[in-house]
């Protein structure tokens, strides 16, 4: 009896080992592994573009609508005007002084400066302008928006128009002067802080 359970205990043992064997050398029972993603093929790095350029803002004045007291209504940039006009007037393409008439006023002699800082800009970037596009009395028109902060002027915002011009180099010389004109400082330092400053500016193009 005690030799029968012995053959018994070996058999099963036996059964085991065989058991542990097949698992090992089947593929279908071992145990999965995470694998890496295949790396992709090295190539150039991608390109970053730097910072755009200055973009000057939209001017266009939008579609115009009559409201119910006969009074055109359109926006030019972030401005809404209302045009008490009788007739058929031209849009206008320039916001209004942002600043009311009775306000206080910067002195002339700084306005002027700045007003000339932007007039050399100008004529700087006039040069690339073809003769053959221009009119007979191209212009460069446009409405300043400066402040003062601890005794210094800086242009924050211009909107600008380009007459008699044709073709893409309107846009072009407007670009231009913008990007110019956008690290001007002015020493004021008899000026208190003021911020939303209109100064109206008109150039001929030489």
């Amino acid at each position: 009896m005690k030799l029968l359970v012995a053959v018994g205990a070996l058999i099963v043992v036996a059964g085991v080992a065989l058991v542990l064997m097949m698992s090992k050398s089947d593929p279908d029972h071992a145990p999965t592994t995470a694998r890496p993603a295949p790396s992709s093929p090295s190539g150039p790095a991608p390109s970053v573009s730097g910072d755009p350029a200055p973009a000057l803002p939209t001017t266009a004045p939008s579609t115009a609508t009559v409201g119910s007291d006969g009074v055109k209504e359109y926006m030019v940039g972030d401005v809404k005007i209302r045009d008490h006009r009788a007739g058929d007037n031209k849009q206008i393409d320039l916001p209004p002084n942002p600043h009311p008439a009775e306000s206080r006023e910067l002195p002339s002699e700084l306005t002027h400066d700045i007003s000339q800082q932007i007039r050399r800009q100008m004529n700087t970037c006039a040069t690339a302008v073809p003769k053959d596009v221009r009119g007979t009395k191209p212009k460069l028109d446009g409405q300043l928006t400066v402040a003062i902060h601890d005794h210094k002027l800086t242009v924050t915002n211009m909107a600008l128009q380009v007459r008699d011009v044709d073709g893409p180099s309107a846009d072009a010389l407007k670009q231009c002067v913008a990007e110019k004109s956008a690290s001007y400082v002015s020493s004021a330092p008899d000026q208190p802080d003021i911020d939303n400053y209109g100064i109206a500016i008109t150039f001929a193009i030489p």
